[in-house]
């Protein structure tokens, strides 16, 4: 076996990308000199050595295609019934294929790195970044690493590290997706989809949308470009490269079972999905500014809206985070309990009281833990994307107690109150498509100009909010709107609604 490996080492077609390799990195040689000798500045071996092994053009042109063919080879054209049958079940043939594509991809990845430090041959030798390293210019690429590793040796560790994680998970998931549906041309397509989205993207994606490039995740100095911190990058693709192992255990298993479970929770993944994406947009967009903290990140993230400061993005995701909660609640819990279950219910429980405190202490304590999730999740990737971590706010004059107060405390009786009224709706007109009604007159209500007074019980929890009011004044008011509500549902004429 390793003569075997030795002999595909050095046969004709290694011998092709090396000489690729090699031209490639002569012309990023040549360009370094020009642009040391015209600046008047210093270089070294990691000039080259890191340019050649981070270039965005030669990955996605040239590695990329060369892995995806591997793809193709490891997973659709050696694919065996007979050695599935011998190796017992879908997974463990996952990991035989995964082997089969590291024996064949182990050369590239030696072959480039070896190339990278032989072309660093005639340069100076340090250990230190280079002064053509650290300026900025449209011919280098490496400024932005400097921030973020001490010494050049590390950032090429990190580099390939990243080729690693990301060649790993991007066969896991084909080998997925190919056991799932048993389609060659699938793989095939999404092979020539993945090769020309990444190509694309990397030129036509705006600067803002540049984290959704692949490019991001196979190039370290594009992607610190992108996230600003090397971190998310690693996280991300480790994240998701633990999924899809974690995923592996039940593809021997009844589908069906799981199919339906994954369909039935595709609404709550989408939103958090969401969620995570308009934070870590606002972690991404603020993290430049130095004298940024993580509760900034925090505060600014769910700044939400008022009737005197209105902006359409901050109503947004205020809209898509706490009414998308109130409508995942009615959509997975409400609608079965109020059209299938509460007559039935309300007699077993001898009171539509008792039948209400039921489930409701249920989702009070869900909406609790939502808030929570929410503040660790906004630090979290505040911490990712390089906010300073302190116990501060610069971003707004309120002190940090009261956002965090008025976020909880707030945000938990906000909640609450607008799950009462959907509730009531849904109640009396027995149809939870009243609760969607509903929810969409409670967006307009959070329009420019009609709650002046913050008297209507909507949108209070907006942080926007303590520019103007007292956070405990605003709790006054969702406490007597929570009880008003609550008065209603235990009325004996909405009992016999």
């Amino acid at each position: 076996m390793k003569r075997e490996n030795m002999e595909n080492m050095i046969s004709i077609k290694w011998i092709g990308v090396g000489a690729v390799f090699y031209f490639y990195g002569a012309m990023l040689k040549s360009e370094i000199i020009q642009t040391a000798h015209q600046q008047r500045l210093h270089f070294n071996n990691w000039d080259v050595s890191l340019r050649l092994l981070t270039d965005p053009y030669l990955i996605l042109y040239f590695v990329v295609p060369i892995a995806l063919l591997f793809f193709i080879k490891s997973i659709v054209i050696d694919f065996d019934y007979q050695i599935l049958i011998r190796l017992g079940s879908f997974k463990k043939w996952i990991y035989y294929s995964f082997k089969n594509f590291w024996r064949m991809a182990f050369p590239l990845l030696f072959l480039w790195g070896f190339m990278s430090l032989f072309m660093a041959i005639g340069f100076p030798h340090s250990w230190e970044w280079s002064e053509v390293s650290k300026i900025a210019s449209s011919t280098n690429t490496l400024d932005k690493l400097v921030y973020f590793f001490h010494k050049p040796i590390f950032a090429f560790i990190a580099q390939l590290l990243l080729l690693l994680f990301t060649f790993s998970l991007l066969h896991i998931a084909f080998a997925i997706i190919y056991v799932l549906t048993k389609k060659k041309n699938l793989i095939l397509f999404l092979s020539v989809f993945f090769f020309l989205y990444s190509g694309i993207g990397f030129k036509l994606l705006p600067t803002k949308f540049a984290f959704l490039s692949p490019v991001c995740f196979l190039s370290i100095t594009n992607g610190v470009r992108a996230f600003h911190s090397p971190l998310p990058i690693f996280s991300i693709v480790i994240i998701f490269l633990v999924v899809c192992i974690w995923f592996l255990k039940f593809l021997d298993l009844n589908k069906k079972i799981y199919i339906h479970s994954i369909k039935s929770s595709m609404p709550i993944v989408a939103y958090f999905s969401i969620c995570v994406m308009g934070i870590g947009a606002t972690a991404r967009s603020l993290a430049q500014s130095s004298a940024v903290t993580i509760w900034d990140v925090f505060a600014m993230s769910f700044i939400g809206v008022s009737a005197d400061r209105f902006a359409y993005i901050p109503f947004f995701f205020y809209s898509v985070v706490f009414f998308g909660l109130v409508y995942l609640i009615q959509l997975l819990f409400l609608s079965n309990e109020i059209e299938q279950l509460g007559y039935y219910k309300i007699i077993r429980f001898k009171s539509l009281r008792k039948w209400f405190w039921s489930w409701m202490t249920k989702l009070m304590a869900i909406s609790g833990y939502f808030l929570f999730i929410l503040i660790i999740l906004s630090l979290a990737l505040a911490v990712c994307f390089g906010a300073n971590v302190g116990f501060s706010l610069t971003l707004l004059p309120n002190p940090l107690h009261e956002v965090i107060y008025h976020f909880l405390v707030n945000g938990f009786l906000q909640v609450i109150f607008y799950i009462s009224l959907v509730f009531i709706f849904s109640w009396i007109n027995k149809e939870s498509i009243y609760g969607v009604v509903l929810t969409s007159i409670l967006m307009l209500l959070m329009l420019p100009g009609i709650n002046s007074k913050g008297i209507i019980p909507v949108g209070l929890n907006s942080i926007i909010y303590l520019e103007d009011d007292s956070p405990y004044y605003l709790t006054l008011i969702l406490v007597a709107a929570n009880v008003i509500s609550y008065s209603i549902t235990v009325d004996e004429h909405f009992s016999l609604q």
